[in-house]
């Protein structure tokens, strides 16, 4: 018998040694096998002399229609599904050598031109320092910390923790929209407690990060739901060497500039960013090869925003 998710909170199951897969829901129970989907992704089958490994876990009920959520995200259309294939994705009319041109023609220094930090880094002496990168990156130092969210969790100060990623979210130009944090900044009280645990275990969690990335996805229950921006935009400021803040209109011309598939989702999750993150961390390659002195991956996210929009790809390349 294959559990759905009902009005029902559906049952939440755990391998006792494979923490690393999450929890999982069970999908299929037929005399001789039992079928689980897993937060990882994955389905696992099991023969009856290993059923009591599965063992059931107890949780609130909406964590428990969450994880059924997060769980069934990835299924594979069933046989015979009219779901049409989507025709490959076309490659943008530019070159990552034109790119480099193009961002050079706007900051003649690259990433240490005055220009550039003045609209993008920021200085502390400077008016409007507040809005930009490096302000936004101390921000996060003082806020996100460990100790700081473990505290606020352990308190129960949940409407505190709600509020402080609003403010994170809205205090940065060019990152997260104005309606987006609006959604935020409404979504349900008792959805609080579950999105702060999971910005915990995203930021500092010991699973596997595709586990962790695609749980806050799951999270952000919120109008429309999750986002792009808003999915990538905390782990970006506390680990900007390893996390890049999307936005996906540029970040799919930049992976199928260098020839790797995005596997593109309008919702957020961990299979996508993997690919983005890995555009990202080439073209962090390719410009330090190229000359270019980028300071982390936010260098890297204004040059790819920079250089793709339509306007920068026209005038880069001359097509019309």
């Amino acid at each position: 018998m294959a559990e759905s998710t009902p009005s029902v909170p559906p049952r939440i199951f755990e391998h006792v040694s494979r923490k690393d897969w999450g929890r999982s829901v069970l999908l299929l129970e037929i005399p001789d096998k039992r079928t689980f989907l897993f937060e990882d992704g994955a389905e696992r089958s099991f023969r009856p002399d290993y059923w009591h490994k599965m063992e059931i876990i107890d949780v609130q009920s909406n964590e428990a229609v969450r994880i059924d959520r997060l769980a069934r995200r990835n299924q594979v259309p069933a046989p015979g599904s009219t779901r049409k294939s989507k025709a490959p994705p076309k490659k943008p009319d530019i070159t990552f050598e034109q790119q480099v041109a193009y961002f050079m023609k706007l900051y003649p220094v690259g990433f240490e031109d005055e220009a550039y930090i003045k609209a993008e880094r920021g200085e502390p002496s400077a008016k409007g320092y507040e809005k930009l990168k490096e302000a936004a990156l101390e921000r996060a130092e003082d806020l996100l910390t460990k100790k700081n969210l473990q505290e606020m969790i352990d308190s129960g100060n949940y409407e505190e923790f709600h509020q402080m990623i609003y403010e994170l979210l809205t205090s940065t130009k060019s990152t997260t929209q104005k309606a987006e944090a609006t959604r935020f900044k409404n979504m349900s009280e008792d959805m609080r407690e579950t999105f702060a645990q999971s910005v915990y275990e995203l930021l500092y969690g010991e699973r596997t990060y595709p586990i962790r990335f695609d749980s806050l996805v799951a999270a952000l229950d919120i109008e429309g739901g999750a986002t792009w921006p808003l999915s990538t935009l905390l782990p970006a400021l506390v680990y900007p060497a390893d996390h890049v803040f999307v936005k996906p209109t540029f970040f799919k011309k930049q992976a199928l500039i260098l020839d790797i598939d995005p596997k593109y989702d309008t919702t957020p999750n961990a299979t996508t960013y993997e690919q983005f993150n890995q555009a990202a961390k080439k073209t962090m390659e390719l410009l330090q090869e190229a000359g270019q002195r980028p300071r982390d991956l936010w260098d890297v996210h204004v040059f790819i925003c920079k250089t793709l929009s339509p306007k920068a790809i026209k005038e880069a390349t001359g097509v019309e």
